[in-house]
């Protein structure tokens, strides 16, 4: 008998999500490209203001999503322009934030990237992706080994 999917688990096409408080705002599939980065960044972020639901935060959004982005466009896809990448965007103005970029190029191990803030690694060209979606958001897992990447940026609590 098959495993159930997880609710992280969102099928390519468009995105389900089994919480009912988060909704569903954004999905796209887009060319391994950097300038397709620029527009779906500019696409999520227009959502982000409009459902007020990164309030605060956008900015900490916008890096880690690019971060996100190029990662599976330069390691996952290797830049193939033929080859797509799922973005998916939910929230809710009291719950947050929910981000699912997935590749479909080959696995690979999250926890074996080098600490960039290491000192042996300081001078390295490359490792400082993954940290850097790690310091933005909340939450950061990985599925699929390695090709899908959910994060999660809480909203931000209004003190009474």
């Amino acid at each position: 008998m098959p495993a159930k999917a997880a609710a992280e688990d969102i099928p390519k096409g468009p995105c389900r999500f089994g919480r009912k408080e988060l909704i569903l705002r954004f999905w796209q599939a887009i060319p391994s490209t950097i300038p397709a980065v620029n527009r779906v960044v500019a696409r999520v972020l227009r959502v982000a203001r409009a459902m007020e639901c990164a309030k605060g935060h956008l900015d900490k959004v916008e890096i880690a999503l690019r971060e996100a982005l190029n990662n599976a466009i330069v390691h996952g896809s290797r830049g193939d322009p033929k080859k797509k990448v799922a973005v998916c965007c939910l929230c809710a103005e009291d719950k947050g934030m929910l981000l699912v970029v997935e590749n479909f190029g080959p696995a690979f191990d999250p926890t074996k990237i080098p600490d960039p803030t290491k000192a042996e690694n300081v001078f390295s060209l490359h490792g400082r992706g993954i940290f850097l979606m790690r310091q933005m958001m909340d939450e950061v897992a990985y599925r699929k080994g390695g090709r899908k990447v959910i994060m999660k940026k809480a909203a931000r609590r209004q003190l009474a």
